[in-house]
Protein backbone atom coordinates (compact mmCIF):
# COMPACT_ATOMS: atom_id res chain seq x y z
CA UNK A 1 0.00 0.00 0.00
CA UNK A 2 2.82 2.38 0.92
CA UNK A 3 4.50 1.76 -2.44
CA UNK A 4 1.29 2.65 -4.27
CA UNK A 5 1.07 5.96 -2.39
CA UNK A 6 4.65 6.82 -3.34
CA UNK A 7 4.01 5.91 -6.96
CA UNK A 8 0.95 8.18 -7.03
CA UNK A 9 2.94 11.03 -5.44
CA UNK A 10 5.74 10.67 -7.98
CA UNK A 11 3.22 10.66 -10.82
CA UNK A 12 1.67 13.87 -9.45
CA UNK A 13 5.09 15.50 -9.09
CA UNK A 14 6.02 14.40 -12.60
CA UNK A 15 2.83 15.83 -14.05
CA UNK A 16 3.37 19.11 -12.22
CA UNK A 17 6.91 19.35 -13.53
CA UNK A 18 5.70 18.55 -17.03
CA UNK A 19 3.09 21.31 -16.73
CA UNK A 20 5.68 23.86 -15.54
CA UNK A 21 8.06 22.97 -18.37
CA UNK A 22 5.25 23.23 -20.94
CA UNK A 23 4.10 26.55 -19.43
CA UNK A 24 7.58 28.08 -19.51
CA UNK A 25 8.16 26.85 -23.05
CA UNK A 26 4.90 28.37 -24.28
CA UNK A 27 5.34 31.82 -22.71
CA UNK A 28 8.99 32.21 -23.76
CA UNK A 29 9.92 35.22 -25.95
CA UNK A 30 11.75 35.24 -29.26
CA UNK A 31 15.42 34.35 -29.40
CA UNK A 32 17.52 36.34 -30.05
CA UNK A 33 15.80 39.03 -27.99
CA UNK A 34 15.94 41.91 -30.47
CA UNK A 35 17.57 45.31 -30.19
CA UNK A 36 15.39 47.89 -28.44
CA UNK A 37 18.09 50.49 -27.81
CA UNK A 38 16.69 53.15 -30.15
CA UNK A 39 13.04 52.43 -29.35
CA UNK A 40 13.65 52.76 -25.61
CA UNK A 41 14.98 56.29 -26.03
CA UNK A 42 11.44 57.54 -26.72
CA UNK A 43 8.03 57.61 -25.09
CA UNK A 44 5.07 56.92 -27.37
CA UNK A 45 2.02 59.11 -27.90
CA UNK A 46 -1.02 56.82 -27.97
CA UNK A 47 -2.72 57.35 -31.36
CA UNK A 48 -0.57 60.43 -31.81
CA UNK A 49 -0.38 63.51 -29.61
CA UNK A 50 -4.12 64.14 -29.58
CA UNK A 51 -5.95 66.49 -27.24
CA UNK A 52 -8.55 65.64 -24.62
CA UNK A 53 -10.78 68.47 -25.87
CA UNK A 54 -10.81 66.74 -29.32
CA UNK A 55 -9.35 69.79 -31.08
CA UNK A 56 -6.57 67.49 -32.28
CA UNK A 57 -8.23 64.11 -32.95
CA UNK A 58 -6.65 60.73 -32.27
CA UNK A 59 -4.97 58.94 -35.18
CA UNK A 60 -4.99 62.09 -37.31
CA UNK A 61 -2.20 63.67 -39.33
CA UNK A 62 -2.30 66.69 -37.02
CA UNK A 63 -1.79 64.40 -33.99
CA UNK A 64 1.17 62.75 -35.73
CA UNK A 65 2.70 66.12 -36.66
CA UNK A 66 2.30 67.29 -33.06
CA UNK A 67 4.04 64.18 -31.73
CA UNK A 68 6.93 64.60 -34.16
CA UNK A 69 7.28 68.29 -33.26
CA UNK A 70 7.29 67.47 -29.53
CA UNK A 71 9.85 64.68 -29.98
CA UNK A 72 7.65 61.72 -29.05
CA UNK A 73 7.39 58.36 -30.74
CA UNK A 74 3.93 57.37 -31.98
CA UNK A 75 1.65 54.38 -31.51
CA UNK A 76 -1.10 53.99 -34.11
CA UNK A 77 -3.58 51.43 -35.47
CA UNK A 78 -4.08 49.90 -38.92
CA UNK A 79 -7.05 48.30 -40.66
CA UNK A 80 -8.50 47.94 -44.17
CA UNK A 81 -11.28 49.65 -46.07
CA UNK A 82 -13.63 47.64 -48.29
CA UNK A 83 -11.34 48.21 -51.28
CA UNK A 84 -8.32 47.12 -49.22
CA UNK A 85 -6.67 50.45 -48.57
CA UNK A 86 -4.61 50.46 -45.36
CA UNK A 87 -5.83 53.26 -43.12
CA UNK A 88 -4.87 54.50 -39.65
CA UNK A 89 -7.78 54.18 -37.23
CA UNK A 90 -8.61 52.32 -34.02
CA UNK A 91 -12.35 51.55 -33.99
CA UNK A 92 -13.98 49.47 -36.70
CA UNK A 93 -17.07 51.68 -36.45
CA UNK A 94 -17.07 55.42 -37.14
CA UNK A 95 -19.72 56.10 -34.52
CA UNK A 96 -17.46 57.31 -31.70
CA UNK A 97 -15.19 59.59 -33.74
CA UNK A 98 -17.36 60.59 -36.72
CA UNK A 99 -20.90 60.16 -35.39
CA UNK A 100 -21.80 57.68 -38.13
CA UNK A 101 -22.87 54.14 -37.32
CA UNK A 102 -20.99 52.53 -40.19
CA UNK A 103 -18.02 50.15 -40.39
CA UNK A 104 -14.78 51.12 -42.11
CA UNK A 105 -14.77 47.66 -43.67
CA UNK A 106 -18.03 48.50 -45.45
CA UNK A 107 -16.70 51.69 -47.03
CA UNK A 108 -14.39 52.30 -49.95
CA UNK A 109 -11.57 54.72 -49.26
CA UNK A 110 -13.27 57.31 -51.47
CA UNK A 111 -16.36 57.06 -49.27
CA UNK A 112 -14.30 57.11 -46.07
CA UNK A 113 -12.65 60.40 -47.06
CA UNK A 114 -16.02 62.13 -46.75
CA UNK A 115 -16.07 61.68 -42.97
CA UNK A 116 -14.36 64.03 -40.51
CA UNK A 117 -12.90 63.26 -37.09
CA UNK A 118 -14.73 64.88 -34.15
CA UNK A 119 -16.14 67.67 -36.35
CA UNK A 120 -12.68 68.96 -37.29
CA UNK A 121 -11.22 69.18 -40.77
CA UNK A 122 -9.20 66.02 -40.14
CA UNK A 123 -10.04 62.79 -41.94
CA UNK A 124 -8.87 59.21 -41.45
CA UNK A 125 -5.44 59.03 -43.13
CA UNK A 126 -3.90 56.37 -45.30
CA UNK A 127 -1.03 54.45 -43.73
CA UNK A 128 1.27 55.73 -46.48
CA UNK A 129 0.29 59.34 -45.72
CA UNK A 130 1.04 58.89 -42.03
CA UNK A 131 4.46 57.39 -42.79
CA UNK A 132 5.25 60.37 -45.03
CA UNK A 133 4.33 62.83 -42.26
CA UNK A 134 6.59 61.06 -39.76
CA UNK A 135 9.35 60.52 -42.28
CA UNK A 136 11.56 58.54 -39.90
CA UNK A 137 11.92 61.48 -37.47
CA UNK A 138 10.57 59.45 -34.52
CA UNK A 139 10.03 55.69 -34.01
CA UNK A 140 6.66 53.99 -34.41
CA UNK A 141 4.71 51.27 -32.62
CA UNK A 142 2.37 49.97 -35.29
CA UNK A 143 -0.67 47.99 -34.15
CA UNK A 144 -2.44 45.80 -36.67
CA UNK A 145 -6.09 45.41 -35.72
CA UNK A 146 -7.68 41.99 -35.99
CA UNK A 147 -10.76 43.08 -37.99
CA UNK A 148 -9.43 41.81 -41.34
CA UNK A 149 -8.13 38.40 -42.47
CA UNK A 150 -4.47 37.95 -41.57
CA UNK A 151 -3.52 36.69 -45.02
CA UNK A 152 -4.92 39.88 -46.58
CA UNK A 153 -4.01 42.56 -44.02
CA UNK A 154 -0.40 41.60 -43.31
CA UNK A 155 0.93 41.48 -46.90
CA UNK A 156 -0.76 44.80 -47.71
CA UNK A 157 0.78 46.44 -44.64
CA UNK A 158 4.20 45.00 -45.45
CA UNK A 159 4.05 46.18 -49.06
CA UNK A 160 3.82 49.76 -47.75
CA UNK A 161 6.18 49.30 -44.81
CA UNK A 162 9.02 47.39 -46.48
CA UNK A 163 10.79 50.46 -47.89
CA UNK A 164 10.25 52.70 -44.84
CA UNK A 165 13.59 53.82 -43.43
CA UNK A 166 12.52 54.89 -39.93
CA UNK A 167 12.58 52.87 -36.70
CA UNK A 168 9.45 50.86 -35.93
CA UNK A 169 8.03 47.71 -34.41
CA UNK A 170 4.69 45.98 -34.94
CA UNK A 171 2.19 44.60 -32.43
CA UNK A 172 -1.24 43.01 -32.35
CA UNK A 173 -3.72 41.36 -30.02
CA UNK A 174 -4.03 38.61 -32.62
CA UNK A 175 -1.16 36.10 -32.22
CA UNK A 176 -1.72 34.98 -35.82
CA UNK A 177 -0.74 38.46 -37.04
CA UNK A 178 2.38 38.47 -34.89
CA UNK A 179 3.17 34.95 -36.11
CA UNK A 180 2.85 36.10 -39.73
CA UNK A 181 5.71 38.55 -39.20
CA UNK A 182 7.68 35.87 -37.36
CA UNK A 183 7.34 33.57 -40.37
CA UNK A 184 7.84 35.99 -43.25
CA UNK A 185 9.83 38.89 -41.78
CA UNK A 186 11.52 37.67 -38.59
CA UNK A 187 13.90 40.66 -38.53
CA UNK A 188 10.99 43.00 -37.70
CA UNK A 189 10.57 43.58 -33.97
CA UNK A 190 7.18 42.13 -33.06
CA UNK A 191 5.05 42.44 -29.94
CA UNK A 192 2.09 40.61 -28.46
CA UNK A 193 -0.56 42.99 -27.15
CA UNK A 194 -2.36 41.64 -24.13
CA UNK A 195 -4.85 42.47 -21.41
CA UNK A 196 -6.90 40.55 -18.85
CA UNK A 197 -9.26 38.91 -21.33
CA UNK A 198 -12.35 37.29 -19.83
CA UNK A 199 -13.85 35.63 -22.92
CA UNK A 200 -16.40 38.38 -23.57
CA UNK A 201 -14.13 40.38 -25.88
CA UNK A 202 -14.24 40.05 -29.69
CA UNK A 203 -10.57 38.99 -29.85
CA UNK A 204 -11.06 35.87 -27.69
CA UNK A 205 -14.70 34.85 -27.49
CA UNK A 206 -14.40 31.89 -25.13
CA UNK A 207 -13.21 31.57 -21.57
CA UNK A 208 -10.62 28.93 -22.48
CA UNK A 209 -9.11 31.01 -25.28
CA UNK A 210 -9.08 34.06 -23.00
CA UNK A 211 -7.30 32.10 -20.26
CA UNK A 212 -4.53 30.92 -22.57
CA UNK A 213 -4.18 34.38 -24.13
CA UNK A 214 -3.94 36.44 -20.93
CA UNK A 215 -1.44 33.93 -19.52
CA UNK A 216 0.71 34.23 -22.67
CA UNK A 217 0.40 30.62 -23.83
CA UNK A 218 -0.21 32.01 -27.32
CA UNK A 219 3.43 33.12 -27.35
CA UNK A 220 4.21 29.61 -28.56
CA UNK A 221 2.59 30.68 -31.84
CA UNK A 222 3.94 34.22 -32.16
CA UNK A 223 7.24 34.14 -30.19
CA UNK A 224 7.13 37.93 -29.67
CA UNK A 225 10.15 40.13 -28.94
CA UNK A 226 8.07 42.16 -26.49
CA UNK A 227 4.85 41.94 -24.51
CA UNK A 228 2.59 45.01 -24.54
CA UNK A 229 0.43 44.37 -21.48
CA UNK A 230 -2.29 46.60 -20.09
CA UNK A 231 -0.63 48.58 -17.28
CA UNK A 232 -3.39 47.71 -14.82
CA UNK A 233 -3.04 43.94 -15.43
CA UNK A 234 0.75 43.66 -15.66
CA UNK A 235 0.87 41.75 -12.36
CA UNK A 236 -0.11 38.62 -14.31
CA UNK A 237 2.36 35.91 -13.22
CA UNK A 238 3.14 34.71 -16.75
CA UNK A 239 3.87 38.28 -17.81
CA UNK A 240 6.13 38.87 -14.80
CA UNK A 241 8.07 35.64 -15.38
CA UNK A 242 8.48 36.34 -19.11
CA UNK A 243 9.74 39.89 -18.45
CA UNK A 244 11.77 39.37 -15.28
CA UNK A 245 13.22 35.87 -15.63
CA UNK A 246 13.23 35.46 -19.41
CA UNK A 247 14.20 39.11 -20.06
CA UNK A 248 11.41 39.83 -22.51
CA UNK A 249 11.07 43.52 -23.31
CA UNK A 250 7.95 45.06 -21.76
CA UNK A 251 5.64 47.76 -23.10
CA UNK A 252 2.88 49.34 -20.99
CA UNK A 253 -0.34 51.06 -22.04
CA UNK A 254 -2.07 53.39 -21.58
CA UNK A 255 -0.17 55.75 -19.24
CA UNK A 256 -2.33 58.68 -18.09
CA UNK A 257 -0.68 60.01 -14.93
CA UNK A 258 2.76 60.93 -13.59
CA UNK A 259 2.55 58.04 -11.12
CA UNK A 260 1.80 55.51 -13.87
CA UNK A 261 4.61 56.98 -15.94
CA UNK A 262 7.14 56.55 -13.11
CA UNK A 263 5.99 52.95 -12.63
CA UNK A 264 6.40 52.26 -16.34
CA UNK A 265 9.87 53.82 -16.57
CA UNK A 266 11.10 52.06 -13.43
CA UNK A 267 10.21 48.74 -15.08
CA UNK A 268 12.28 49.60 -18.16
CA UNK A 269 9.20 49.40 -20.36
CA UNK A 270 8.26 51.16 -23.56
CA UNK A 271 5.73 53.77 -22.34
CA UNK A 272 2.60 54.42 -24.39
CA UNK A 273 0.86 57.51 -22.97
CA UNK A 274 -1.94 59.97 -23.59
CA UNK A 275 -3.13 63.25 -22.02
CA UNK A 276 0.20 63.80 -20.23
CA UNK A 277 3.48 65.23 -21.47
CA UNK A 278 6.51 63.17 -20.38
CA UNK A 279 9.83 64.98 -20.25
CA UNK A 280 11.92 64.74 -23.40
CA UNK A 281 15.37 63.23 -22.86
CA UNK A 282 18.41 64.90 -24.39
CA UNK A 283 19.37 61.46 -25.70
CA UNK A 284 16.63 61.40 -28.33
CA UNK A 285 17.78 61.06 -31.89
CA UNK A 286 16.08 63.19 -34.53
Amino acid sequence: MENIVWIILWIIVGLLLLFVVAWLYCIAPARPRGDFYKLLRYDYAHRGLHEKDLSVPENSLSAFRAAVKAGYGIEWDLQLTRDRKVVVHHDRSLKRVCGADVSIGDLSYKQLKEYRLHKTNERIPLFSEALTVVGGKVPLIIELKSYDPVEILCPLVWEILKDYKGEYCIESFDPKIVAWFKKYHPHVLRGQLMMHFTGKEPEFKSGIKAFFARNLWTNVISRPHFEAYDLHARGNISHRIACKLMKMQEASWTIRSAEEYRLCKSAGALCIFEYIRPEISDGHEH
